[in-house]
């Protein structure tokens, strides 16, 4: 369970398109987004988990198979992800910054780290592991242990954001982060479709 956990940790440590997700939504939305993105994020993990270890020798080959066509879908998806949030820091630019609901963050962040092509990735990188000896109970407990990890690292990322939101002077300094955070995201996904030829 330890190493599942500490994988779990791996996973959300390492920067991609969705810590600078999760870290953007707590620099210019506070904690509590930041917190729920993160958890969002800690969801889509489980479920990750919970599909590799317990039907991963089924579903890795069909990853392998169509690996090119899934991350170069998942490169555009983020790349319109970062446009799309830079169009929106653009024409907000001089409105009044609108009242969102906190838990929004949690089901945009799911959503995209489930298309994340790292996430599958790293999962088919896991799966071999941690061996479950077919059981599904030990497979669940191994999934929900990567989760907590995820979770821990994730929502102390959008944390961190969050306390860098709350140090810069004004809403144009929070508007930069988020700005950069989007031309991350695109970056990443225009890295994912050249690299998948």
């Amino acid at each position: 369970m330890l190493k599942a956990f500490l994988f779990g940790v791996i996973v959300a440590g390492a920067i991609g398109p969705i810590a600078l997700l999760i870290f953007g939504t707590g620099a210019r939305r506070g904690f509590t987004a930041g917190a729920f993105a993160g958890l969002g994020a800690a969801l889509a993990d489980l479920a990750y988990a919970l599909a590799a270890l317990s039907a991963g020798a089924l579903v890795l080959p069909y990853l392998a198979e169509n690996e090119r066509a899934i991350q170069v879908g998942c490169g555009l998806l983020l790349v319109a992800l970062g446009a799309w949030m830079l169009f929106k820091v653009l024409k907000a630019r001089d409105a009044p910054v609108a009242a969102v609901p906190a838990g929004s963050a949690f089901w945009a962040t799911f959503l995209l780290t489930a298309v994340n092509p790292m996430t599958l990735v790293v999962f088919a990188g896991v799966v071999p592991q941690l061996p479950v000896a077919g059981s599904l109970a030990r497979a669940a407990g191994l999934a929900f242990a990567l989760a907590a990890g995820s979770a821990l690292v994730n929502v102390a990322i959008g944390g961190f954001g969050a306390a860098l939101g709350r140090a810069l002077p004004a809403e144009r300094g929070r508007r930069a982060v988020t700005a950069a955070a989007a031309a991350g995201i695109a970056a990443f996904g225009i890295y994912g479709i050249v690299a998948a030829y």
